[in-house]
């Protein structure tokens, strides 16, 4: 069901979830790694993915987007889930899509220069995204 068929009737599909099991995590006393990827992320999406971008620097803020998803993974497996853990899970969803759109664009179009890719489109076309495969 599409989102517009949502609105338009008003009825959402039934759902049955199942109750969340955390009798197999424990409560992290690693916060401090959180905090740092949180900096972390901060800094190279600054120093990698900012105005004037490389397609190096594209593929270090994508590695590094990878490992850091790695990582919240493994807390997710282990640890109770935090405020602080959905936060980080959430802006490295977001670099990721911003680094993989900058990666698409294959031009320098508007705040942001490309030194791999130095001219204007004569046209400016979407981005779009398609989702990976599971």
């Amino acid at each position: 069901m599409i989102a517009n068929e949502l609105t338009t009737n008003g009825t959402t599909p039934a759902q049955t979830l199942p109750v969340w099991d955390d009798s197999r995590v424990t409560d992290s006393d690693e916060s401090v790694v959180i905090s740092h990827n949180w900096d972390e992320l901060r800094r190279f999406m600054w120093d990698y993915v900012g105005i004037v971008r490389t397609n190096k620097r594209l593929d270090r803020a994508a590695h590094r987007i990878a490992l850091l998803q790695g990582e919240i993974q493994e807390f997710y497996a282990h640890f109770h889930v935090t405020r602080d853990l959905l936060e980080l899970r959430n802006l490295v969803q977001v670099a990721d899509l911003i680094v993989r759109s900058a990666q698409a664009r294959q031009e320098s179009r508007g705040l942001h220069f490309s030194r791999d890719y130095p001219e204007m489109a004569a046209t400016a076309e979407p981005t779009i995204l398609v989702p990976a495969a599971v």
